[in-house]
């Protein structure tokens, strides 16, 4: 299984062609979960509308980092899953997820990025198993110091064993039809009450805590 988690706040107006570039992929994730970190402006309500999870952070003090741990521990992935990190301001081409797939049958390799500046941002297919390889020997999946991010992730991947796949290229990918971009309708349900202790989902699939 691929779930692909995209940390969010206020990005009403990008959050959609990151949901919509995931509904394209030729291989498309089985679970596609927007956290959204007390956002303020319709956020929610377009990622439900494009046809993702929304997952709600509880305090969180540490900005995107934060939102990641708090997703990662609430997903219950087994441990051949993948999770796929992606920013709102990506539009993966189409082709990535099989491509990245396909650099992924080294069984050495942890995780396959996109270039930033051919999809517009951040993205990575990591394994369930080595960012659990991180967890184990940091005591966390993202760091929530001074530095974070991709860069760290992968300096945390590399440091517990794992090998990283050189960045893919976006512009191998063809045009997809437009008769497979079309994502199926959602069942929506009301938010959750205010008043949480756990991330909060606010689409009908509702996600429990990992055990430890």
């Amino acid at each position: 299984m691929i779930a692909a988690i995209i940390p969010v706040h206020d990005e009403a107006a990008r959050v959609e062609h990151a949901v919509t570039s995931l509904h394209r992929q030729t291989r498309p994730p089985e679970r596609i979960l927007v956290m959204s970190d007390d956002s303020t402006d319709a956020t929610v309500e377009v990622a439900l509308d494009a046809g993702a999870e929304v997952l709600l952070t509880v305090d969180n003090r540490h900005d995107r980092a934060g939102a990641l741990n708090q997703a990662l521990d609430t997903v219950r992935m087994e441990p051949d899953d993948l999770v796929l990190v992606l920013d709102a301001g990506v539009r993966l081409p189409p082709g990535f997820l099989a491509r990245a797939l396909a650099a992924l049958q080294d069984r050495n390799v942890g995780a396959v990025s996109a270039r930033s500046t051919a999809v517009g941002g951040p993205a990575a297919l990591i394994r369930w198993r080595a960012l659990e390889d991180v967890r184990r020997s940091f005591g966390r999946y993202c760091d929530e110091g001074p530095v974070t991010g991709q860069m760290r992730l992968a300096l945390d991947l590399e440091a517990v064993g794992w090998r990283l796949c050189p960045p893919l290229e976006a512009e191998e990918d063809a045009p997809v039809p437009v008769e497979h971009v079309t994502p199926a309708p959602v069942e929506h349900i009301a938010p959750a009450p205010v008043a949480v202790v756990a991330p909060v989902p606010v689409d009908a699939l509702r996600a429990e805590p990992a055990a430890a």
